[in-house]
Parts: C-alpha cells; structure tokens; sequence
C-alpha cells in the first residue's frame, strides 16, 4: 500500500517522536525485535509479559513500529538513558530505603524490571 508524502511526512515524525532515527522510515529491516518498555497486565491486573522483555520476528515496517510504539515496544532496552514515558517513570522514582536485619539502611529502586532485562 503506498501512503502518500504528507502520511510519509507525519510517520517520520511520530517516529522521530518516539526516539526513532530520522532515517528509519528509508531504512527499515523486514523484522526486528522490540523489548517492552512498558509491563503488559491482563483484565485481572496480573502482570503477563514484564518490563524488559525481548520478543523477536516482529515486522519492521514503520506503520507498525509506530503503533507498538504507543503501546511500550521500542527496538531497544529499557534504561535510565531512554527517553520514553515509560522508562522517565520507572528510572526517575525515588529511592526507597528499607531497615536490613542488621539496622543498616539499605537504598533499592522500585523492582519493575522483568527477568530479561540486563540495565
């Protein structure tokens, strides 16, 4: 489906917008792979698929990057250098401080990180 110049126009920036390079939409790969920068809850409220988590073979054509996108699926992991929504949230949160056994403060981030992510 061809889409026309002002279409082509308006995906570049919504993906230029999403932290996507200005040449993605010359440039995209048939498949790529996204990594969740936002976890994914089913309609009980159960986390189902964590932050960080990578999944492979997806198109790579830039309608459909852009849709993912919305939805916390970027091409590259979650870090506290990331820029979108999702990650200023969860990287930027305050530090909690919890008493150990031994009456030491100890400092750790909120735990929102899935198993696959490697920060």
């Amino acid at each position: 489906m061809a889409i026309s110049t002002s279409e082509r126009t308006a995906l570049r920036d919504e993906l230029v917008s999403q932290g996507y390079s200005w040449e993605y939409i010359d440039e995209w790969q048939p498949k790529t792979a996204l990594y969740r920068h936002r976890e994914l809850k089913n309609p009980n409220g159960e986390i189902t698929s964590e932050v960080g988590t990578k999944i492979e073979g997806l198109p790579g054509n830039p309608d459909y990057v852009t849709k993912k996108a919305k939805l916390g699926l970027l091409q590259w992991p979650p870090s506290a250098s990331c820029e979108c929504q999702w990650c200023q949230e969860s990287f930027k949160a305050p530090k909690v401080e919890q008493k150990t056994t031994d009456g030491e403060e100890e400092k750790s981030s909120p735990s929102n990180m899935g198993p696959h992510y490697k920060g």
